[in-house]
């Protein structure tokens, strides 16, 4: 009785896994994944994937993470994932979709740009702007040439400036090949994992909606916010109309 109390409490740890939400950049699971929380209830850490990629992109989770010791991982900054395709078919429990055959429809994360640490965005700065970022500019191109989609998963604007689109694989090989250093310019969020850089601007005022409710501060909306406006007299001078979002001005 005392053992079966125990496998249950033991199987109650694993199914209410703490670390099913937790997200890592440049931690990524193979293509194919289920959400997290499917993919840690299906995975039974065959390391068939692991086998079977040529590339040795598959690494096993080790100790220091936790409950999902064993589960398969890839850390582009070490290995891409080359997206040969082959770790999906030999998944015997669906972790991995083994529906899935076109690379162009893989999903693992997101690429996202440091423009402090790019080499063509300090080299825009130094030569374009006038602007001393480095005082040693010079060009690149290593993401967008060796990018499995070029112009397609990343452009380039002004011929100079790489930009990351939404068909984006998050394959990682960016920033496994990126060599600006000491802090490589690529990182790779996965999928799931909110980046803060692409929310745009209505996620950034929403957040900033809700850091003043929280201070208790009012926010003119509707019939208030539309009485506010009507004040301002266009006969004389104008009021000053105080907005209550914050502005954000472009970086160029």
């Amino acid at each position: 009785m005392a053992r079966n109390r125990l496998t249950e409490l033991f199987e109650g740890l694993l199914n209410s896994n703490p670390f099913k939400n937790f997200y890592k950049k440049n931690r990524l699971r193979p293509p194919g994944a289920a959400t997290e929380e499917t993919f840690m209830e299906l995975c039974i850490r065959c390391a068939r994937c692991i086998e079977v990629c040529p590339y040795d992109s598959i690494e096993r989770a080790d100790l220091f993470e936790k409950l999902q010791i064993g589960t398969p991982y890839v850390f582009p900054d070490t290995k891409a994932c080359y997206l040969c395709m082959r770790c999906m078919k030999v998944c015997p429990t669906g972790a991995l979709d083994p529906k899935l055959t076109d690379g162009r429809k893989v999903r693992m994360g997101i690429a996202v740009i440091n423009e402090k640490t790019c080499l063509n965005f300090l080299y825009y700065k130094d030569e374009m702007l006038g602007v001393s970022a480095t005082g040693t500019a010079q060009l690149c191109g290593t993401c967008y040439n060796v990018c499995p989609y070029t112009d397609e998963a990343i452009v380039m604007e002004k011929f100079i400036l790489p930009v990351v689109t939404d068909r984006c694989t998050g394959c990682g090989i960016c920033a496994e090949k990126c060599p600006a250093t000491p802090e490589k310019a690529m990182s790779i969020y996965p999928e799931g994992m909110p980046v803060d850089k692409n929310e745009g601007y209505f996620g950034r005022r929403s957040k900033i909606h809700g850091e003043e409710r929280k201070k208790g501060n009012d926010i003119l909306k509707g019939e208030k916010l539309l009485e506010e406006k009507q004040k301002i007299d266009s006969s004389d001078v104008k009021p000053d109309f105080q907005y209550n979002t914050e502005t954000y001005d472009t970086e160029w």
